[in-house]
C-alpha cells in the first residue's frame, strides 16, 4: 500500500471509529453531549475524504511504473499506520469515564457567584433534583443559605474519603471534554454502608448547615450532606455534568 492509500484508509478507519462511538454512546466518556453532533460531521467528512476521488481510495489508480530504491513509500505507510495506535485502544479496551482514581489530580472548586442564586427548582418525589455543581456552588457561597432544611437528591459515585468521617460522593464537571475535567465532591455522613468505590448513587439527604468560608479561602472544607435514602444507580448515560 502506498502512503496516499494508506492516508485514505487511515482518514476511514478514523471516521469510522468517531461515528461508532457516537452510535453506541461511548462518545458521551470523552466529550460533552452538546458536541456530539459535531463529532458526527467530522466523522463524514473523514469517511468522504477517505473514499471520494480525487485522493480516496474509490480513485481511479493509472498504472504505476515499476519502482526501485530506498523504498520510502513502504516506510511512509508504515508510519502513517501508526495513527492507527489510538483507534485500537478506543475499540478494543473502551477507556471508561473519569472516576474516583482521577479525582486527586483533578478536584476543582465552582466559580463564585457574583449576585443572588435563583430560587430552588421545586421538589419532586419529595426532594429537589439539583447537580453537584449547584449545590457545591450553593453551599460555598449562597450567604443566604438557601439550602438550610432543603431536602436534595444529588446523583454521583463514591470515593474514598481522606480523615472524614463517610465517603465523598463525586462528579466531574466539564467545559469541553474529559481534558478539561474537574471534580466536585460533598462529604456523605449518615449511610455506614461499605460501597465500592466508583458506584454510582442517588442520595437524598439535607445539607449540613455551617459557617460559610471566607470568599478569599482557597482551600474551603467541603460540604457535607446528611443522607437520609442511599439507593445504587447504574452510570448515568452522560457521567459528566
Amino acid at each position: 500500500m502506498n502512503d496516499e492509500s494508506t492516508r485514505s484508509a487511515v482518514l476511514v478507519i478514523l471516521g469510522a471509529t468517531a461515528a461508532w462511538l457516537w452510535r453506541s454512546g461511548a462518545a458521551l466518556n470523552y466529550i460533552r453531549a452538546s458536541l456530539v453532533p459535531y463529532l458526527v460531521v467530522s466523522a463524514a467528512i473523514l469517511v468522504l475524504l477517505g473514499l471520494l476521488p480525487p485522493f480516496g481510495l474509490l480513485r481511479r489508480r493509472p498504472a504505476a511504473p515499476h519502482e526501485e530504491g530506498t523504498g520510502q513509500g513502504h516506510s511512509g505507510a508504515r508510519v502513517g499506520s501508526l495513527l492507527l495506535v489510538p483507534v485500537l485502544v478506543v475499540v478494543l479496551i473502551q477507556p471508561a469515564a473519569l472516576g474516583s482514581y482521577a479525582v486527586s489530580s483533578r478536584s476543582g472548586l465552582p466559580g463564585q457567584s457574583d449576585g443572588a442564586f435563583p430560587p430552588l427548582a421545586p421538589p419532586v418525589r419529595g426532594a429537589v433534583p439539583m447537580t453537584m455543581l449547584e449545590f457545591v456552588t450553593r453551599a460555598l457561597y449562597d450567604r443566604s443559605q438557601s439550602l438550610a432544611g432543603v431536602r436534595v437528591r444529588l446523583v454521583g459515585f463514591v470515593a474514598p474519603g481522606e480523615g472524614d468521617q463517610g465517603y465523598r460522593l463525586t462528579r466531574f464537571v466539564i467545559s469541553c471534554c474529559a481534558a478539561d475535567a474537574a471534580a466536585l465532591q460533598l462529604v456523605v455522613r449518615g449511610d455506614h454502608r461499605q460501597w465500592h468505590r466508583d458506584q454510582w448513587l442517588e442520595v437524598e439527604g439535607q445539607w449540613l448547615r455551617r459557617p460559610m468560608p471566607a470568599a478569599d479561602d482557597p482551600d474551603p472544607p467541603l460540604p457535607v450532606l446528611t443522607a437520609e435514602v442511599v439507593r445504587p444507580i447504574p452510570q448515568p448515560r452522560e457521567p459528566y455534568e
